[in-house]
C-alpha cells in the first residue's frame, strides 16, 4: 500500500519555487533592477534573491546588463517556444500584419492563473502613430478586453460581466482604460496549438476605424485558432 505522506497535498507550496516565479515576475516587466531592489519588491532577504538569481543565471533565465543588474534572459525563449506551440516567428508575422491592417498595436496575451500576461507585441508600419507596447504586461484576467476575451471561451458563470456575455455572440471584447488609462483595447479569443488558450488584441489611443479593426481581429482570431501550418503566411 502506498504511503499516502508521500504523496503531494491540495494546497501544499514550495516556498522557494514560489519566491524564485516572484522574482521572475518582477523582472517581466523588462525594467532592469539590482539584486537588493528585487529583495525590496519581493519582500525578502538579499541574500536569498542572489542565490536565486545565481541559479536563474547559470540556466540563462536572468542576465546582468553591463552595469550588473538583472533582465529576463535568452533562456526563457526556451520554455516560451513550448508554449506557444514552436511558431513564435509565425505569430509576430500574423501580428505585424493585423496591426498593419487595423493601424494599430496588435499583441498576444495567455492567462496565468487569475492574470493574463502579454506573450508577444506588434506595431503598425513605421510612420503609423501607434501605442508602443511591449511584452510582459500583467493584468487582471477579470479586467480589460483580452481577459474578459479569453473568460469568453469559457462556460457561462453566474454575475459573470456583461461583456464576456457580448463576446460569446460577437467574437470580440472591446474596453477603454480598465489597464492603461486612455486606451482602448479591442480582444478576441483563440485557441493556439496544443489547446493553449489566448487573447489576440489592438491597443490604441484616440479614433481609429473599428469596423475595419474588428474585422480584421476576428479574422486573425480564426486564423490562429488553427493548426500554425495552414495559417497561410
Amino acid at each position: 500500500m502506498a504511503d499516502d505522506s508521500a504523496r503531494p497535498r491540495a494546497g501544499v507550496r514550495v516556498q522557494i519555487l514560489d519566491r524564485t516565479l516572484d522574482v521572475l515576475q518582477l523582472l517581466a516587466d523588462g525594467r532592469p533592477r539590482s539584486s537588493q531592489e528585487l529583495a525590496t519588491e519581493a519582500g525578502l532577504h538579499r541574500s536569498i534573491v542572489y542565490r536565486i538569481l545565481r541559479t536563474l543565471e547559470d540556466r540563462s533565465y536572468v542576465s546582468r546588463t553591463p552595469e550588473g543588474r538583472y533582465t529576463l534572459g535568452l533562456g526563457l525563449l526556451v520554455l516560451s517556444r513550448s508554449l506557444l506551440g514552436g511558431a513564435q516567428e509565425q505569430l509576430r508575422e500574423v501580428l505585424a500584419e493585423l496591426a498593419d491592417k487595423a493601424a494599430a498595436t496588435a499583441f498576444l496575451a495567455v492567462p496565468q492563473g487569475s492574470e493574463m500576461v502579454t506573450v508577444l507585441t506588434a506595431g503598425p508600419r513605421p510612420g503609423t502613430a501607434a501605442v508602443v507596447y511591449h511584452p510582459g504586461d500583467r493584468s487582471a484576467l477579470t479586467r480589460g478586453a483580452r481577459g474578459l476575451a479569453v473568460l469568453s471561451a469559457r462556460p457561462a458563470e453566474p454575475h459573470e460581466r456583461p461583456e464576456v456575455a457580448w463576446a460569446r455572440q460577437t467574437g470580440y471584447v472591446r474596453t477603454v482604460g480598465e489597464i492603461h488609462a486612455g486606451l482602448t483595447e479591442l480582444a478576441a479569443p483563440v485557441q493556439l496549438d496544443h489547446g493553449v488558450p489566448a487573447a489576440v488584441g489592438l491597443v490604441f489611443a484616440g479614433e481609429l476605424d473599428e469596423e475595419r479593426a474588428v474585422r480584421e481581429l476576428r479574422g486573425t482570431a480564426a486564423r490562429l485558432s488553427r493548426p500554425p501550418d495552414v495559417w497561410e503566411l
